[in-house]
């Protein structure tokens, strides 16, 4: 399992005007390397996870630990493989923290499950669809925790 978040990402927890924390977790080698510049420049501040590739056991949250990462977050982007269970650990653990699930279809008409209270997202989509996904599902959430607004649901944003 590969992470990485830089020393000055969420160096300024909860302080007002900060930038929301992303979370981006993907198995795809070419995300290990990848700068995530679009998505800092659409205001977010970046960690990434590989996931647990073949081991579940290597993840925390998968053994019902605590993950930093996913403590750290304010929205996460999740493009996992949903049978693994991480994003439904991440529900369990965090349910108020909006995750967006890139939506695969195994078959023409037949789709892989969300877990409850995921925001699935149309895959493959596009960095400004998800930006915009992700955008809308952190925007809900922080409203509702301030109690202003409570969303009847958030869906995934335009491919």
């Amino acid at each position: 399992m590969k992470q990485r978040v830089s020393r000055r990402t969420w160096s300024s927890p909860g302080l007002p005007g900060r930038r929301p924390r992303l979370l981006i977790e993907d198995g795809r080698s070419a995300l290990a390397i990848s700068d995530f510049s679009l998505f800092r420049n659409a205001g977010f501040d970046v960690a990434f996870c590989s996931g647990p590739g073949r081991d579940l056991a290597d993840c925390p949250l998968v053994r019902g630990q605590r993950c930093p990462l996913v403590d750290g977050a304010d929205v996460v982007l999740h493009g996992l493989d949903v049978g693994a269970g991480v994003a439904a650990a991440i529900r369990r653990q965090r349910p108020e923290l909006p995750v967006v699930i890139e939506h695969r279809r195994q078959q023409a008409d037949a789709a892989d499950p969300v877990p409850s209270g995921c925001v699935p997202l149309g895959y493959p989509c596009s960095v400004r669809g998800q930006i915009d996904a992700l955008q809308r599902a952190e925007a809900a959430a922080r409203r509702v925790s301030a109690g202003t607004w409570l969303p009847r649901g958030v869906s995934g944003g335009r491919c």
